[in-house]
């Protein structure tokens, strides 16, 4: 007969399993291992179109970079071109042809247009402004329409564009005075006098911009600073 087999448990398996020696131990002297060795850390592998990422720490060569939050623009912005090179302004406007002496008011009779003309909306695209430049260094004029002068008009018209000219009598800021040099400053002293003459009102206003135009005060009319500008350019002689 078989001898009768007798199975007994450890009431602490751990324990038991704590105490078994290492395989690689030769002798039984060796101190009992203290646990279970920790496993090393998987290496990352990249996968190419994979969704899935390691949870370990990956190598600095293969940090993920997330993609950029699509923007509203995500080129450079570029607006659209402006309207004003496909604008052509009123014939009597345009250099050569409108001979206005900026040292007096326009009227009817300077320069010699008929207020028909001069109602007339100055671009051939009525426009509600217009930019205009003059002297050296440069004064600029952003044109309105004159509701005292246009009423009920929302587009610059030809009397507006002769009123913006006419403020070339504005007075000379002191810093743009301080800026001259001295000959400039003289010159200009002289064109002073010949403007202003024994007028002492027009003495009592001082210096003008239009004392800084080196003698010229004759309007001959307006061109394009540049082909894609919406800038004109008075030409003055």
């Amino acid at each position: 007969m078989s001898k009768e087999r007798r199975y007994h448990f450890n009431a602490d398996p751990v324990a038991e399993v704590r105490s078994i020696p290492s395989p690689t131990s030769s002798t039984s002297s060796r101190a009992p291992s203290p646990g279970p060795s920790t496993p090393p850390p998987l290496r990352f592998v990249s996968l190419p179109n994979s969704s899935h990422l390691s949870p370990y720490p990956t190598p600095h060569h293969h940090l993920y970079t997330p993609s950029p939050i699509p923007q509203a623009h995500p080129h450079p912005y570029i607006p659209p071109p402006p309207l004003c090179p496909g604008v052509h302004l009123h014939p009597a406007i345009i250099a050569p042809n409108l001979q206005y002496d900026v040292r007096f008011l326009p009227t009817q009779f300077n320069p010699h247009l008929l207020p028909a003309i001069l109602a007339q909306p100055a671009p051939s695209l009525p426009l509600p402004n217009l930019d205009l430049r003059a002297g050296d260094p440069p004064w600029l004029f952003n044109v309105t329409p004159d509701s005292g002068i246009s009423p009920g008009k929302a587009y610059v018209t030809v009397q507006d564009i002769l009123l913006a000219i006419y403020h070339l009598r504005t007075d000379v800021k002191s810093a743009e005075y301080e800026i001259m040099s001295q000959s400039r400053k003289a010159e200009n002293f002289r064109e002073f006098e010949r403007r202003v003459g024994s007028d002492p009102v027009q003495r009592g206003k001082g210096l003008r911009r239009v004392d800084l135009l080196n003698g010229r005060h004759r309007a001959q009319g307006l061109v394009r600073a540049h082909p894609k500008d919406c800038m004109w350019d008075i030409v003055i002689h």
